[in-house]
C-alpha cells in the first residue's frame, strides 16, 4: 500500500507537511464557511492538524478542505498526495 501525505498550502504557495491530531464533532454553524442549504441542527466532523513544528490548523469548512493555524486569519487548503 502506498503511503498518503498530508499538507497545507497557504500564501505565497507555502506548504506543511501534516497529521491528523483530532477529530471532533461539532455544530454546522461554528464553521467559517457553510453550506448554504445546510440545517442549522446538523453535527460535522472538524479536523485539527498538526504540522512538524507543533502549530495547530483546525477546519473551517464544511468539506474538510480549508484550514487556519492558531493565530492567524489566512486560510490554508488540504492537499493530499
Amino acid at each position: 500500500m502506498k503511503e498518503v501525505n498530508m499538507f497545507l498550502q497557504g500564501p505565497g504557495l507555502e506548504r506543511r507537511a501534516v497529521t491528523l491530531l483530532a477529530t471532533e464533532q461539532v455544530p454546522l454553524e461554528t464553521l467559517v464557511y457553510q453550506a448554504v442549504n445546510a440545517r442549522r441542527d446538523v453535527l460535522v466532523d472538524l479536523h485539527i492538524l498538526v504540522d512538524e513544528q507543533g502549530n495547530l490548523a483546525r477546519q473551517i469548512d464544511h468539506e474538510g478542505l480549508r484550514y487556519r493555524f492558531n493565530g492567524s486569519n489566512a486560510s490554508w487548503a488540504l492537499v493530499v498526495s
